[in-house]
């Protein structure tokens, strides 16, 4: 039996598993996938403090090999169920059955992607505008989505970015609207058709109802999807796929989530990190009462 099995091993994973280590948990990380998530994705990073400069690969392969020289297990399991039984946690992979006395839900999510990225897989669109909108100063950038995400994170790049074109399948109406409309480097398409996107001689081609668009780089905003299937016998509370969580704690005692798997107003490499120390804390404060009262 662990003391504590954390599910993903993305940047708030990796850090809940340190932070568990040093508190000297016998711990268990499960992951599907490859370790970092989606920072695997990222070309470049320059956000993250004392670490300038760095690939997402880079950055995820620093993280794995810092939890990995500190022996703590992982292994690469798909997690189908996760039950409560009293004080203890059964969850249930693709390859065994573990007990737990808490759990850390650190799974993440996956931007959805476009036809042109299925179609291309070398085809790399931003999904941050705070994250990477410092790559495009000065330059042409494009939006591509046109609900409230999109238009607040062309806001963002309109005050850095020298043109931000927004590309809509659909009207943008009311305040939104109006909202983008006081930005004078701000362009609407709406109604738009996309008929290929390419990345050639350092530059995005667009062709959009049948027009060619050159930027420097695109943004897509058409949303993300989360895996939480396996947690449904739980009663967890949880909105549109996200964990609701105020502090990491959630309405199943024991049971504790971070990163961006958990409803929350900035998604970022750093928050992920904090969240999920935050995450290891509780759940050892919670190890020990159990403990405490046997």
């Amino acid at each position: 039996m662990y003391d504590l099995i954390i599910i993903g091993m993305g940047p708030s994973g990796m850090s809940a598993a340190l932070y568990a280590k040093r508190s000297n948990l016998n711990t268990l990380i499960l992951e599907k996938n490859s370790p970092g998530g989606l920072v695997n994705t990222t070309n470049k990073i320059d956000n993250y403090l004392g670490i300038p400069d760095v690939t997402g690969p880079e950055l995820a392969y620093k993280m794995f090999k810092h939890v990995s020289e500190m022996n703590i297990l992982f292994k690469i399991e798909e997690v189908n169920n996760v039950v409560k039984e009293k004080d203890l946690f059964k969850v249930t992979t693709n390859k065994s059955e573990y007990t737990t006395k808490s759990v850390i839900v650190s799974s993440g999510r996956s931007p959805k992607k476009t036809p042109f990225e299925e179609k291309v897989s070398t085809l790399k669109l931003s999904r941050c505008a705070i994250c990477d909108a410092p790559l495009y100063k000065d330059k042409d950038v494009v939006v591509l989505g046109g609900g409230d995400s999109s238009v607040e994170e062309s806001i963002y790049l309109a005050n850095i970015s020298k043109n931000v074109k927004i590309i809509s399948r659909s009207e943008i109406k009311g305040k939104l609207k109006s909202e983008l409309e006081s930005y004078s480097n701000i362009e609407v398409i709406e109604n738009a058709n996309i008929e290929d996107i390419k990345f050639d001689d350092d530059v995005y081609k667009l062709i959009v109802n049948g027009k060619k668009i050159i930027a420097n780089g695109v943004f897509s905003y058409i949303g993300f999807t989360t895996s939480t299937g396996y947690l449904e016998n739980l009663g967890l509370n949880m909105e549109n796929g996200y964990i609701i969580t105020s502090d990491g704690s959630t309405n199943i005692a024991g049971l504790y989530a971070c990163g961006d798997i958990i409803k929350k107003s900035l998604y970022q490499i750093v928050t992920a990190v904090s969240e999920g120390a935050k995450c290891a804390v509780l759940a050892n404060n919670y190890i020990r009462g159990l403990n405490k009262w046997k």
